[in-house]
């Protein structure tokens, strides 16, 4: 496997050409490259994989593929072979969905006759398409997201020789503003949980977890009591529940390492997990069960599997609704709302990123980037008055 060096601004490919025949280390074979500006740091980096695996080829002059493939029959390969290697079911089957809007437009291409200007022109043709729930114009984030597919398919198709390099590569141009993720203010934090103080202790403890630690709904649903620390005030995020359509649910690992992760809970919290603790033992035995026990998921079925994200989802837009909040918010807009009330009080990037388990910081700068930008003028200000201009 080739290595990848940073040398300044341009990066040093390094392919190990194994031993001679006395035993002794041929010297490898090396190449700078200098990845195309305006890329986030994800995307330099599946650019520099995808350059180290075709300079590997050369080197090692790994036999040809068929090139002249259409788009529809490498995908028909990818489905089959590289697909259900790497990605989650639920991701999977997101990109099928997206699959079936790429082949009637695309699927007749030959990969090597893919380029930007194909790709844009296929992008404007899904801004054009309707959703068929709505009857409105595809949202500007459906389109990214068919983009990000494409870009991940031909990316593969790099990878094992069939291109030279990936044609998506920077031609998907956001159009429009994008729009601010939907967050509560402070006013709208406290009348949130004075509604969810009237609620089933089951809901209230759910949106009250995900609001005063940011994790995500399956992440919440994949709870188990083993999972807190009482001593410490601390509970380890470490699975997530997914559902997808026609499927059994199932519990994941976090997609990446820094998903798996501890956050800290208040006080008033840990009370209300103890009362909640103790309704479940309550519950249970009217069931006929065992007691509680430590590896049970805190928001739990009758059968013993854990709810799904879903069960909340339209409970929280019903609590909204009856109490004269904003409808526009969804059980997503709370770990928005957590990372946002973060950012106000002056807490880090880094820190922020660790909390709500993002990989990298940058990923937090991206999403939250309008909630840094108000703390500007408090920045400014402060310095203006400690300096005195």
């Amino acid at each position: 496997m080739a290595s990848i060096r940073k040398r300044g601004s341009s990066y040093l490919i390094i392919v190990s050409r194994g031993y001679d025949y006395l035993g002794g280390r041929i010297k490898p074979a090396q190449k700078t490259v200098h990845p195309p500006q305006g890329l986030t740091e994800k995307q330099t980096q599946k650019w520099l994989n995808e350059q180290a695996v075709l300079y590997e080829m050369e080197v090692k002059h790994t036999a040809p593929v068929d090139r002249s493939i259409t788009l529809a029959r490498y995908i028909d390969i990818w489905l089959e072979q590289v697909a259900p290697k790497k990605l989650a079911l639920s991701t999977l089957t997101r990109d099928k969905q997206d699959i079936r809007r790429i082949l009637p437009k695309l699927g007749h291409y030959k990969l090597a006759d893919l380029n930007k200007d194909i790709l844009r022109d296929f992008y404007e043709d899904m801004r054009a398409e309707q959703n068929w729930k709505t009857g409105e114009p595809l949202a500007e984030k459906t389109v990214e997201g068919i983009h990000s597919c494409l870009c991940g398919i031909l990316s593969d198709a790099v990878e094992a020789g069939y291109l030279a390099h990936n044609p998506a590569w920077r031609a998907y141009r956001k159009k429009g503003v994008q729009k601010e993720r939907p967050v509560a203010d402070e006013e709208t934090v406290q009348r949130l949980i004075a509604a969810l103080e009237g609620q089933n202790m089951k809901y209230e403890v759910y949106f009250k977890l995900i609001l005063a630690t940011g994790m995500r709904r399956g992440e919440c649903c994949g709870l188990r009591w083993s999972d807190i620390d009482w001593r410490d005030r601390s509970m380890h995020i470490q699975r997530n529940v997914v559902k997808v359509s026609y499927q059994p649910i199932f519990v994941k690992e976090p997609k990446t390492r820094a998903g798996d992760r501890v956050v800290y809970l208040s006080e008033e919290l840990c009370r209300l997990l103890r009362a909640w603790q103790t309704e479940c033992a309550w519950e249970k035995e009217q069931l006929g069960g065992d007691a509680l026990a430590a590896e049970d998921y805190l928001f739990r079925q009758p059968n013993g599997d854990p709810m799904v994200p879903s069960s909340f989802t339209f409970r929280f837009k019903k609590i909204l609704r009856e109490n004269g909040l904003p409808e526009n918010m969804n059980v997503h807009s709370l770990r928005h709302t957590n990372a946002s009330l973060l950012i106000a009080q002056g807490v880090d990037v880094r820190t922020v990123a660790g909390l709500l388990g993002h990989a990298q910081p940058s990923t937090t700068l991206d999403i939250y980037s309008h909630a840094f930008d108000k703390n500007k003028r408090a920045a400014q200000e402060k310095l203006g008055n400690a300096i005195g201009i």
